[in-house]
């Protein structure tokens, strides 16, 4: 699946400097880490409990969020390591299976937010000429941001207009309305 959403994504002429597209690639080899060790080890049933409600927390909210795109697989995994979450945690004593999975699902998607917080944000200037955009991170709200000539001016809030022109000297100047 990893391999899949990578090809996906060059195949779609992402941009080079799209950390997002690592976070998530990485975040799914890591989520497929926690469930292969939650078979491979040799654990009890809380800890057990842990690494598959992690798992399953990360990968449901991925899915749900990634619908568009490579969701759908995803969720799939997510729900089917769900079940198993939910399977290891029944039975008795089921109070510190059921925290420890609790606890260890908002730390998933913790991760998962805050993961795409910072690699939205992550901006590559080119060297020379004008770039601009802008996003919306889930927590932090709109921002924009301009490069003129290698400097990144950044800000809070949404912007529709901007631009750059050249001036007299051949100089790249932003002309930005924001």
């Amino acid at each position: 699946m990893d391999a899949l959403y990578l090809g996906l994504i060059r195949t779609q002429g992402g941009p080079p400097e799209s950390y997002t597209v690592s976070f998530v690639s990485g975040y799914v080899l890591v989520m497929v880490g926690l469930l292969v060790a939650s078979i491979a080890l040799r654990l009890e049933r809380a800890p057990r409990a842990a690494l598959r409600a992690a798992a399953a927390a990360g990968l449901v909210v991925l899915g749900v969020i990634a619908a568009f795109s490579i969701g759908l697989p995803i969720l799939i995994a997510g729900v089917v390591a769900l079940v198993a979450a939910v399977r290891t945690m029944a039975g008795p004593g089921w109070i510190s299976p059921s925290f420890f999975g609790a606890a260890s699902a908002l730390v998933a998607v913790a991760v998962l937010i805050a993961g795409f917080e910072v690699t939205e944000r992550l901006i590559v200037c080119p060297a020379h000429g004008y770039m601009g955009g802008g996003g919306t991170g889930f927590i932090t709200g709109p921002y924009h941001y301009q490069c003129v000539n290698g400097q990144l001016h950044w800000a809070p809030g949404l912007c529709t207009s901007g631009g750059a022109s050249i001036d007299a000297n051949g100089n790249v100047v932003s002309t930005s309305g924001c």
